[in-house]
C-alpha cells in the first residue's frame, strides 16, 4: 500500500499546481496576450480569483494535502498582498468642499427621472450622468433644473451643478461622435475642471474603442495643466485592466470609505468597477457606491477638498 502511495506522489499535487498557477496570473497577468480583449475581460474580474483560491482551499483539505495546502497558503498571500489594499477603507480626514455624484441611468429608462431625483437627495454639487437620451433627458432636467441650475449636455452626457459654470468643452475621445465633456467650476481659490466621460462597451472582439478612448482621455489629461482636475463617469474599465493603468498616472482614484472593492456593475450584484471617480490636485475625502436605484450601474458619490 506505502509503494503504491509513493508512486502516485504526494497527495494534492494538482490542486498545489492550480493554485501556483492562479498566483502567477495574478502577478503576472500583463503578460497574457490580448486575444479579441481576452485578457481585458479576464483583468477585469481578477479579484474574483480569490474564489478560486478558496475552493482550491476546501479541495487541499479534504484531501489532507500539506503540499496542496501550502500552495493554497502562497496563493493567498499573493492575492492579499495585491487586493487586500484595495478593500481597506483608505480615506482622508477633513471638511469636504466639493461632492460629485455620478452615474450610468441606463438608456432607455422610463426610471430616469427618479434615478436623477435620487441623486440630488444625496446633495451633491455636481452630478454627472450618462446615457442620457430623447426618452431621459426631459425627465431628468425636470428632476435637476431647479436645484441645478447650471448645466452642460454633449450627446449622452450630463454635467449638472449648483456652482456656476465658467467654460466647457466637447469631447469625442476619438470615438467619432461626442460622448464626453469638461467643465469649468467656479470654485473658491481657483477652478476646477470636472470631466463627465462615457467610454465605448468591451465585449468579446470589441474593445478597440475603449482603449482608443482610454488613450485620447490620458492625453488630454496629461495636456491640460488645470491645477484641480475631476474625471468621472463610465469608465467600462477595471482599475486592474492593463488600459486604464496609464490613465491612473496621471490622476488618482481613491480606496472607498467602506471596506469592500466598491463594484458598480450590474447593480443587481455587482462584480466589477467600471464607473470611477479620479482626481488630481484635490484629496478624496469620502468615496461610497450608492445602493440600486433603478440603473443597470450603480451610482457613486465623492466629497473631495
Amino acid at each position: 500500500m506505502s509503494n503504491a502511495r509513493a508512486a502516485r506522489g504526494p497527495r494534492g499535487i494538482a490542486v498545489g499546481v492550480l493554485a501556483l498557477l492562479v498566483g502567477a496570473l495574478i502577478l503576472w497577468h500583463g503578460i497574457l496576450p490580448d486575444v479579441g480583449g481576452a485578457a481585458s475581460l479576464i483583468e477585469t474580474f481578477l479579484p474574483w480569483l480569490g474564489g478560486a483560491i478558496l475552493l482550491l482551499g476546501i479541495a487541499a483539505l479534504l484531501r489532507f494535502s500539506l503540499l496542496g495546502g501550502l500552495c493554497v497558503a502562497v496563493a493567498v498571500a499573493i492575492w492579499s498582498l495585491t487586493f487586500g489594499p484595495a478593500m481597506l477603507p483608505g480615506m482622508a480626514t477633513g471638511a469636504t468642499s466639493l461632492t460629485v455624484a455620478s452615474e450610468n441611468i441606463h438608456a432607455q429608462n422610463t426610471a430616469a427621472g427618479s434615478i436623477a431625483a435620487d441623486l440630488a437627495a444625496k446633495h451633491p454639487d455636481v452630478i454627472a450622468l450618462q446615457e442620457l437620451d430623447s426618452t431621459s433627458r426631459a425627465a431628468v432636467g425636470a428632476a435637476l433644473d431647479a436645484k441645478y441650475p447650471y448645466s452642460q449636455i454633449v450627446g449622452t452626457v450630463g454635467v449638472w451643478s449648483t456652482i456656476p459654470i465658467r467654460g466647457e468643452k466637447r469631447l469625442d475621445l476619438g470615438l467619432g461622435w461626442d460622448r464626453a465633456l469638461w467643465v469649468d467650476l467656479d470654485t473658491p481659490g481657483s477652478p476646477t475642471r470636472v470631466y463627465a466621460v462615457h467610454l465605448a462597451s468591451v465585449r468579446p472582439g470589441q474593445y478597440q474603442q475603449r482603449d482608443t478612448m482610454l488613450a485620447n482621455l490620458t492625453a488630454t489629461l496629461k495636456a491640460d495643466h488645470s491645477s484641480r482636475v475631476v474625471v468621472v463617469g463610465d469608465f467600462n474599465s477595471a482599475s486592474t485592466d492593463r488600459a486604464f493603468t496609464p490613465l491612473t498616472r496621471i490622476v488618482h482614484e481613491a480606496s472607498q470609505s467602506d471596506l469592500g472593492f466598491g463594484f458598480t456593475w450590474p447593480a443587481e450584484f455587482p462584480v466589477a468597477r467600471l464607473d470611477h471617480a479620479l482626481t488630481r490636485g484635490l484629496t478624496t475625502v469620502s468615496s461610497t457606491v450608492l445602493p440600486d436605484n433603478g440603473s443597470d450601474h450603480r451610482g457613486i458619490l465623492v466629497g473631495m477638498r
